[in-house]
C-alpha cells in the first residue's frame, strides 16, 4: 500500500520482509508471532487483509535481526546516527560529496551511507547514516563544516537514530547521488 502524496511505501508484507531484513521466511513467522501480541488491536500499524499482514514501515524494526549476520543486507548494518547538513546557498553535488569524503577520511574504520538530494528550494543538501559513535561522529561533522562554513551559512545535525529502518527509508527516498564509503 503507498501513500496517496508519494511513491513511498506505508505498509509491507510479511514476505516483503525477507530481502529488508535477510531473515528467513521461518524466522519471519516466528517474528510475527510476538508483534502479533505486541500491537494487537493498532489497526494503523498491523492489520491482516484476507491471508496477508499487512505491516507499517514504522514498526519493521521489529523484524530486524538481533544478532550479526554473515550474509547482511545494507539495512542491517548497525548504523549508529543519522547526519544531515543544508547549506544556506546551493553547491553541486561533487562539493557535497567532497565533504562527505573528508568526513569518511577521519572515520576510515566505519561506513557511511550517503545520499545528496535538492530540498524544497531545488538546493543540493546532504544525509547520511554512520556506524561510528553519535559523539565522535558530530565532533567531526562539524570540524569538516566549520572549515568551509560560516555557522550562519550552513544548518546541520547530527543525532542518533531511534528507528534504523526508517532512517534507512527516509535516507533513499530522493537520492541524486548515493553509495557508501
Amino acid at each position: 500500500m503507498k501513500d496517496n502524496n508519494s511513491n513511498t511505501k506505508n505498509y509491507y508484507r510479511l514476505n516483503q520482509l525477507n530481502d529488508l531484513t535477510g531473515l528467513s521466511t521461518r524466522m519471519l513467522k516466528y517474528r510475527m508471532k510476538k508483534v502479533k501480541i505486541k500491537y494487537d488491536g493498532m489497526t494503523k500499524l498491523l492489520q491482516k487483509e484476507g491471508k496477508s499482514w499487512q505491516i507499517h514501515y514504522s514498526i519493521v524494526n521489529e523484524f530486524m535481526p538481533k544478532n550479526k549476520r554473515k550474509s547482511n543486507p545494507i539495512s542491517n548494518d548497525n548504523w549508529k546516527c543519522f547526519a544531515t547538513w543544508n547549506p544556506h546557498k546551493n553547491y553541486d553535488i561533487e562539493y557535497h560529496y567532497e565533504l562527505i569524503k573528508e568526513i569518511k577520511h577521519q572515520l576510515p574504520g566505519n561506513k557511511i551511507k550517503y545520499a545528496i538530494e535538492l530540498d524544497k528550494r531545488g538546493y543540493n543538501h546532504t544525509h547520511f547514516l554512520c556506524d561510528a559513535s553519535t559523539s565522535r561522529t558530530k565532533k567531526i561533522v562539524e570540524s569538516v563544516i566549520s572549515k568551509y562554513f560560516s555557522w550562519y551559512e550552513i544548518i546541520h545535525q547530527v543525532a542518533d537514530i531511534n528507528n534504523q529502518f526508517s532512517s534507512m527509508r527516509y535516507i533513499i527516498k530522493a537520492p541524486i547521488k548515493s553509495g557508501i564509503l
